[in-house]
């Protein structure tokens, strides 16, 4: 039996181990795009991001292009990347001025930021926020920092403070006596502790930060917030807080609606309040802009530039899914600065299904400045297997494809006034290249940034391909979803080899999907010699709404056979001849780890790696953030409609417990004889790690080899540096222990 010990440093191993070191630096040094964005019609600025080695740091730089007004459009750049002291930047409208947001807190006791405004010439004035919030929150889901129109204010997110202390505080003065411990619920996995995000302001012309308040953070949790075309008042959205909050993170269906606050009046009101030397106490007055839906989820609101229609995205209904088709929407926003009062909102597009030549609606978001003219919006959007860039009408829906091919592409950002727009290309044998499009000579593209890479790295590139291929079902899919007789998989082939070994790599969610766009574990993976196959099973996104419905109630089942059936089909039809059958392993994480177990119980894998893997669905149900995950894809549905996210009670009743167990791998514990790598972060709050601990020390007890990784201060994506550093190389050397070495 294995211990849970290093591969054994044979001259063989640690030669192995020391050229998959030396890979992989040479992989993560390629710079990721975090963002590009302009500062002109013709000045464009590109965030990059890399792993610093040497110092264990996630670094991110920013470059500026120029664009000279020459027939052939000439690119110029800064000599040199500059380093950013912070990520949490936002040009204003005008791109005139700029806002940095440093954290400077020394003391936990004491959160401290620097708001830091400067113009293109000098630094203007440094704002500070001491004591007045927790963390500021600025990210894809809670929203970026939004300037008003007149550049004076600006709108952020943070984490509200609660003033709290106790019972033995002798000057407590307007602290809460005796809630210094008392518990609250937070957002669950990456927003651990933040429990009650707000709205606050940036008065820069008297230097001051303040909170919207007394604002309902108890009962309602806002994010994602922008300005009204006016600028006297702010649209945002609102979750719903009943019993408690659930994990918010890639959880699409969370109750929300977008809420509209007079600013300017909050303003008058304030500064009596103010000139009385007292606090607000009276509540803020939000209205509902669509009060006609009670259980809807929507997000990414955004105002055309006439001011005269706000379009949002989501669902008009409760979805029990965390992610599946969205739909596009329209209000019409009335002069006065209000939508029309009782407004349904008007659906643009709608749910589409697996058979329809447009499969819906996957994008997170739309961009920010989506808008080329005031009725046509340029975004991208996953569809199928690859990220396509789209172009849509408000006015007579006509929605176009701008970019597709097997590559991805992604839409950073949109100028109205060029009528241009910023877009990235990559592939799976391709890092990211970043273009500037005008949107009227789509033919005419500007390479703005193309990363430099190794001459061994280019080779590297160069001795591998991608294609999409379709693949018939095994198992039919049950009625009402019967038409669904095929799912997709990228296949990843090294070109330079007769016979490769293969690696299955699954995806998590499991209602999200793989796209063909660069990844730097993909790479990582083939540049170590092996075929990958990575199946977009039955559940996954961007294929239809019905392709993610037909999946709850049978994980474990569907999924589990599209993904053994994406392995026979490439050895059977794709590449009877370019896999070694003896030379064969399983990776995946999260539920594409629940799949990986279930793959274990077969001959045909002769490793798995695990990371942060669903084990046993029942004991998950009661230790995650996402409790009702556990019960809607075991097919469980609510015994009380409550309206709100505490459908499913807390604690599982037996027969719900037996039927959870039924999809979970842990069922099939003792059929588990390939040797299994498990990393785990000891953070994560989403697959809680004893999930893996239950998968590690049940495999020690019969025998099977297997071995686990624990990442302190880590979650769910095992994201950090340390992991990030450390698993691959780790999952390098169990494949070659097992797959290559074991099979010579």
């Amino acid at each position: 039996m294995d211990t849970p010990s290093p591969p054994s440093s044979t001259s063989e191993n640690l030669e192995y181990r020391n050229k998959s070191l030396k890979l992989y630096k040479d992989i993560i040094s390629v710079p990721t795009v975090v963002n590009s964005f302009f500062n002109s019609s013709e000045s464009i600025s590109i965030v990059l991001s890399q792993t610093d080695s040497q110092t264990k740091k996630n670094k991110q730089f920013i470059t500026t292009k120029y664009v000279l007004p020459t027939a052939d459009k000439q690119v110029t750049s800064t000599h040199f990347l500059n380093e950013l002291v912070s990520p949490l930047i936002s040009q204003s409208p005008s791109h005139t001025k700029q806002i940095t947001i440093k954290d400077t807190t020394t003391n936990p006791e004491n959160i401290e930021y620097s708001f830091e405004i400067s113009d293109r010439d000098h630094h203007l004035t440094t704002i500070p926020s001491r004591d007045i919030h927790k963390k500021v929150c600025s990210d894809e889901w809670f929203g970026t920092i939004s300037w008003s129109p007149c550049e004076k204010y600006i709108a952020f997110i943070a984490d509200s403070k609660i003033n709290t202390t106790s019972f033995y505080d002798r000057e407590p003065k307007d602290k809460i006596v005796g809630d210094q411990f008392l518990y609250r619920d937070d957002w669950g996995e990456t927003y651990s502790p933040i429990s009650n995000p707000s709205i606050f302001i940036v008065d820069i012309e008297k230097e001051a930060i303040f909170p919207l308040e007394p604002f309902p953070s108890e009962k309602l949790t806002a994010g994602q917030v922008i300005w009204t075309p006016d600028g006297k008042g702010l649209v945002f959205v609102g979750w719903s807080v009943s019993v408690r909050k659930l994990g918010i993170r890639a959880c699409f269906n969370r109750i929300s609606s977008l809420y509209h606050f007079d600013f300017a009046s909050y303003l008058v009101t304030r500064q009596e309040a103010k000139d009385k030397k007292e606090k607000p106490t009276k509540p803020l007055v939000l209205t509902n802009l669509i009060p006609s839906v009670s259980q809807g989820c929507f997000r990414s609101p955004r105002f055309s530039p006439d001011g005269k229609s706000l379009i949002f995205m989501g669902f008009d209904e409760k979805t029990f899914p965390h992610n599946t088709c969205s739909k596009l929407f329209k209000l019409n926003w009335a002069g006065s600065g209000v939508a029309t009062a009782g407004q349904k909102p008007l659906t643009l597009i709608d749910y589409k299904n697996h058979n329809d030549e447009f499969p819906g609606l996957y994008c997170q978001d739309i961009p920010i400045n989506p808008w080329i003219d005031n009725s046509t919006i340029v975004f991208s959007a996953p569809i199928k297997s690859t990220n396509q860039v789209l172009s849509f009408n408000i006015d007579t829906k006509q929605l176009n494809t701008l970019f597709a091919s097997k590559c991805s592409y992604s839409v950073q950002d949109v100028d109205l006034k060029s009528k241009q727009f910023i877009m990235t290309e990559s592939g799976l044998n391709q890092p990211t290249l970043v273009y500037l499009i005008d949107y009227h000579h789509l033919d005419k593209k500007v390479l703005l940034y193309k990363p430099v890479v190794s001459k061994d790295l280019t080779d590297i590139f160069a001795s591998y391909d991608f294609s999409i291929h379709s693949v018939p079902v095994n198992i039919p899919t049950p009625a009402p979803f019967a038409s669904i007789k095929e799912f997709e998989l990228i296949y990843l082939k090294n070109t330079t080899q007769k016979k490769s070994p293969c690696l299955l790599f699954l995806h998590g969610g499991p209602h999200v999907s793989v796209g063909t766009d660069y990844a730097f574990s993909l790479t990582f993976l083939a540049a170590l010699g092996y075929n990958l196959i990575i199946p977009n099973y039955r559940g996954s996104t961007s294929f239809g709404k019905d392709f993610v419905e037909c999946l709850p109630g049978l994980i474990g089942t569907l999924d589990a056979d599209d993904s053994l059936q994406a392995l026979l089909y490439t050895l059977s039809t794709l590449d009877k001849d370019g896999i070694d059958v003896d030379k064969v392993g399983v990776i995946g994480g999260s539920h594409g780890g629940f799949l990986s177990a279930h793959m274990s119980k077969y001959p045909q894998f002769k490793a798995a790696v695990l990371r942060n893997p669903v084990i046993d669905i029942p004991s998950m149900s009661t230790l995650s953030d996402i409790p009702d995950w556990c019960f809607y894809e075991c097919g469980l549905k609510p015994s009380v409609d409550r309206g709100d996210d505490t459908l499913y009670h807390t604690l599982p009743t037996l027969e719900e417990i037996e039927q959870m167990k039924q999809c979970s791998p842990s069922r099939y514990i003792d059929e588990i004889k390939t040797p299994s790598l498990l990393s785990l972060g000891d953070s994560d709050l989403r697959v809680p790690p004893s999930q893996g601990l239950l998968y590690y020390r049940s495999l020690m007890e019969r025998n099977v080899p297997t071995k686990c990784v624990m990442y302190p201060k880590t979650g769910h994506s095992l994201d950090t540096v340390d992991a990030k550093l450390d698993q691959w190389i780790h999952n390098a050397c169990w494949f070659n222990k097992y797959i290559l070495e074991n099979n010579k």
